[in-house]
């Protein structure tokens, strides 16, 4: 099947650096237990200074990609250790192994805990909502209506309109929770917007939504949100539900 084109990866000194080294990591040229080559050695075969690579190699280990281990340098950790970070990546890069979910499958999987997420969040945010506390995510609807001629902005502005609401409930645990889901989601979704349109009741199912969580009925809300995800995500995945 053809690859999923997902988003140009960054091109400073230190991500470019950290890009090449996570791309062998996921395709299995290092792979789970094999050790890095040493500093000097890596640093000198991807024409960079130690300090820009000491950095990539810090920002891997936070993805826990890979650990320092006493006696044995730098080892490549094992696919089930790795943070939800990778997944753009192993999009782009991997091929999976004999029993692995497919690219299409992981990213349907994907759809499925965002939507989850959403839902569980908008349970919780509900009583929390004051009196006007939605006019933030009203005006994040109306731009994403905006931007609907372009998809890939379209993508970024729907997604804040959750966050409006998160912020407006003063969730700040939930807020940093889709701080971590968006930057996986909006690299992944904005891949997928050649097939997407937002659904012509795109307002009116938003201040329904909204006008649920305005008056307190938390599960009213998470039903709305739920059912209006499911059905962009129905479409985000059209193209490629011949592949799962």
């Amino acid at each position: 099947m053809t690859k999923t084109k997902l988003a140009t990866p960054p091109t400073t000194a230190i991500d470019s650096m950290f890009e090449s080294i996570l791309a062998d990591i996921v395709r299995g040229t290092y792979p789970p237990g094999a050790r890095l080559p040493a500093e000097r050695e890596l640093a000198r075969s991807l024409g960079a200074s130690r300090p820009t690579l000491r950095e990539a190699l810090r920002k891997l280990t936070e993805w826990r990609l890979v650990e320092p281990r006493r006696g044995s340098g730098i080892v490549v950790r094992n696919r089930r250790d790795w943070s939800i970070e990778v997944l753009p990546a192993y999009l782009r890069y991997a091929r999976p192994l004999p029993g692995e979910a497919s690219v299409p499958q992981l990213i349907k999987d994907l759809l499925a805990i965002r939507r989850t997420t959403i839902r569980e969040v908008v349970l919780l945010v509900a009583p929390r909502m004051a009196p006007g506390g939605t006019d933030a995510a009203r005006e994040a609807v109306e731009h994403a209506w905006d931007a609907r001629g372009d998809l890939r902005e379209f993508v970024v502005a729907d997604f804040a309109v959750v966050r409006a609401v998160v912020e407006a409930g003063n969730f700040l645990p939930a807020v940093w929770l889709l701080n971590r889901l968006s930057g996986i989601y909006l690299d992944i979704g904005q891949s997928l917007t050649g097939s997407v349109s937002p659904p012509d009741d795109y307002i009116e199912v938003h201040n329904r939504f909204l006008d649920a969580l305005e008056n307190h009925e938390g599960p009213l809300a998470a039903s709305i949100i739920e059912g209006y995800l499911t059905q962009l995500d129905a479409i985000m995945m059209a193209p490629l539900e011949v592949f799962l």
